[in-house]
């Protein structure tokens, strides 16, 4: 292991390239590394963990179900990302963003961060809803809502990244797609792919992104690309959005 640590340590300290395109925002459910996952565990996939991050090249990542050695490796190991918050850690990219304050919500964490080359703000909402019962899902969604509201007094844009634990026709996600846009629905360049996979067991869609105030969403997309020759880099794919001011 420890050969294989140094080559990803090796490729992943080169700084992070500016991306020119719109700010991207990715929503990763990375598994605790706590899991008896077998050759699914942690130790077996940070490594391609560590190369999706350097290869998707996001200004914000919301991470769900870390834990501190977790937060830890990721802030170690990319010097152009600093986090805020623990299991639902928000990093943004100290390159292209900065990070304005934060705080803890309900169901996750929240940041309100400034876009270096516009001096833009927006609201990043990292969210991880449990899979209870279905009124508490409903009431979970509404709470976030209520957070968001209170929080963004002054209706500058917003995201919202994060586990819903909720497939799209689910009734619990209702109040949050007729007050927000769906960035898988609404995007031009999108996909169905499920975003749990259970390590290749399921196919479900329960983990979105959703926005307000942006003028446009140009892309979703679904990373299911192999990483460190590994099939999974957590048992969600993570999930990408460009979003345009």
């Amino acid at each position: 292991m420890k050969r294989v640590f140094s080559i990803v340590i090796a490729a992943i300290i080169l700084p992070l390239a500016l991306n020119a395109q719109d700010l991207k925002v990715i929503s990763y459910n990375i598994r605790n590394s706590q899991s008896k996952d077998g050759t699914n565990s942690w130790m077996y996939r940070y490594a391609a963990s560590a190369e999706m991050i350097q290869d998707q090249q996001a200004d914000v990542i919301g991470l769900q179900e870390a834990l501190p050695d977790q937060v830890e490796f990721v802030e170690k190991n990319f010097r152009d990302y600093k986090p805020v918050g623990d299991t639902t850690a928000i990093f943004w990219n100290k390159k292209t963003v900065a990070l304005q304050k934060s705080g803890k919500s309900a169901y996750g964490t929240w940041a309100l961060i400034k876009e270096k080359k516009t001096g833009k703000k927006f609201y990043v909402f990292n969210v991880d809803l449990q899979n209870t019962s279905a009124a508490d899902r409903k009431a979970a969604v509404g709470k976030v809502l209520d957070e968001i509201a209170g929080i963004n007094a002054d209706g500058i844009p917003v995201v919202v990244t994060g586990g819903f634990s909720m497939k799209p026709s689910d009734p619990g996600l209702a109040d949050i797609e007729a007050k927000m846009s769906n960035a898988r629905k609404n995007a031009p360049k999108t996909d169905d792919t499920g975003t749990f996979n259970n390590w290749g067991k399921n196919s479900d869609i329960i983990d979105h992104i959703y926005y307000s105030g942006f003028s446009s969403c140009p892309e979703y997309q679904t990373v299911t690309k192999r990483y460190a020759d590994r099939k999974f880099v957590s048992d969600h794919y993570p999930i990408t959005v460009q979003l345009t001011f």
